[in-house]
């Protein structure tokens, strides 16, 4: 009688252990199937999913499940809870295709979204920068120089190599250039807090004019003193700025200025023409680096009242005289 009891719940163990291996068999294989892609034929388009600072786990996982990209929004929640992912997950703009699974989904998602490095030249204007934005899927063209809660942006977009996220709010990208041109530019102009905006405008120019920062500080000092004695500055640059704010979709050539536009009667005649009105522009005429800035802020005394860049080497020539410039102008430009 002992010995048939013992056997009979030695079976009973059997049957339960081989009942709770079958469950986890089962729940293991449900688990895994839950986690497989939503479309695992790779044809599905990628989708766009933006996680806003402070959005809850269980609302990216609606819009997940929204965007048919989970083939199991249950047990991709629990999937997270389980993992700690679910803790982890990272504001900013993800694609994903409908063929990745929940478990590639999860890892990205508390891994952060892929950056899209942009390096913005010094000179940039607002209007090349609004177009290297777009071309790299960063924000919709148009969209920074229609942004206008700061005013004109012209200056302040300080040149430099940033990480952005795919699909970013012009708010958020025009905040970090701001950040950055408060953190580099801000404290050099402030060295002189009664020309902050004048230094700027100067050095937007000087920017346009030469690339290194002897050449830079020369040609600070030459449109100073053409300035003091009430001389035109004739800088091609802002022609071809006063040309690109009347035609600010298009990303504008300025090698193709021809003699017409210098004139009063060519419809680019704005307060940004030099060639027509006396002064510094109204405002800068592209984002200038440190070098150019730390130019305008410290100019060098010359003898010369003009300059002229080869165009094929980009070596400046000074001149004291308009009779050296021209010659200036015939030997290394030509008539």
């Amino acid at each position: 009688m002992v010995r048939t009891a013992y056997h009979f719940l030695r079976q009973q163990r059997w049957l339960i252990g081989g009942a709770v291996v079958a469950i986890l068999i089962i729940f293991v294989v449900v688990f895994w199937v839950g986690l497989a892609p939503a479309n695992p034929t790779g044809n599905a388009t990628p989708v766009t999913i933006t996680v806003a600072p402070g959005q809850g786990f269980l609302t990216v996982a609606k819009a997940l499940d929204a965007a048919h990209l989970l083939r199991s929004r249950l047990i991709f929640e629990i999937a997270a809870f389980l993992s700690g992912n679910a803790f982890h997950v990272q504001t900013g703009t993800y694609r994903f295709s409908p063929a990745m699974s929940s478990e590639v989904i999860l890892h990205e998602l508390s891994n952060g979204a892929p950056g899209v490095t942009v390096t913005i030249p010094e000179g940039s204007t607002m209007y090349q920068i609004d177009k290297m934005l777009a071309d790299a899927g960063i924000i919709n063209r148009g969209d920074l120089i229609n942004f206008t809660a700061d005013g004109n942006l012209e200056g302040k977009l300080f040149p430099d190599t940033y990480q952005f996220f795919e699909g970013s709010d012009i708010q958020s990208v025009v905040q970090k250039f701001l950040d950055n041109f408060n953190a580099k530019a801000a404290p050099l102009l402030a060295a002189d807090p009664q020309h902050e905006e004048q230094d700027l405008i100067l050095a937007s120019v000087i920017q346009k004019e030469a690339s290194d920062l002897a050449d830079e500080s020369i040609i600070a000092g030459i449109i100073k003193k053409r300035m003091a004695d009430g001389m035109r500055l004739q800088v091609d640059a802002t022609v071809c700025y006063a040309e690109q704010i009347v035609m600010p979709s298009s990303i504008v050539d300025c090698s193709t200025l021809t003699r017409v536009d210098f004139s009063s009667s060519s419809p680019y005649a704005s307060a940004y023409n030099t060639y027509l009105h006396a002064g510094l522009p109204p405002g800068p005429i592209g984002n200038p680096g440190i070098t150019a800035i730390t130019a305008a802020l410290h100019p060098v005394s010359s003898s010369y009242l003009y300059y002229i860049s080869n165009p094929a080497t980009g070596k400046i020539y000074y001149a004291s005289t308009l009779a050296e410039q021209n010659a200036n102008i015939k030997k290394y430009i030509g008539d």
